[in-house]
């Protein structure tokens, strides 16, 4: 899969951001684990770059797709560098096992 980083099981690239019904493409770097508390895949990361950033705003609930797959997540805050803290719970965005090659 493009985008994928073998560096502490990160993936850094192209994603599709889903907020109040309008799709954009923007650049994501996430990376994710499973809790051993509640067996959920719990992931986060940031929002680097993004087609429309005037329309995202800390807070707003999203769902993130990254080829075949996706899941819902909510803008945290927006960074003093213009980018924006994502997370959320629920199917693994990127397959991690693409990182034990």
């Amino acid at each position: 899969m493009a985008g994928l980083s073998n560096h502490d099981g990160v993936y850094d690239g192209p994603a599709t951001l889903t907020a109040a019904g309008v799709d954009q493409q923007v650049r994501v770097r996430l990376a994710g684990r499973v809790d051993p508390i509640d067996g959920k895949y719990h992931w986060q990361g940031t929002v680097l770059a993004a087609d429309s950033p005037d329309t995202l705003a800390g807070g707003l609930p999203v769902t993130v797709t990254i080829g075949d797959r996706s899941a819902d997540g909510r803008l945290a805050e927006k960074t003093p560098w213009g980018s924006y803290s994502i997370t959320g719970v629920g199917t693994a965005l990127f397959d991690v096992a693409e990182f034990d090659q």
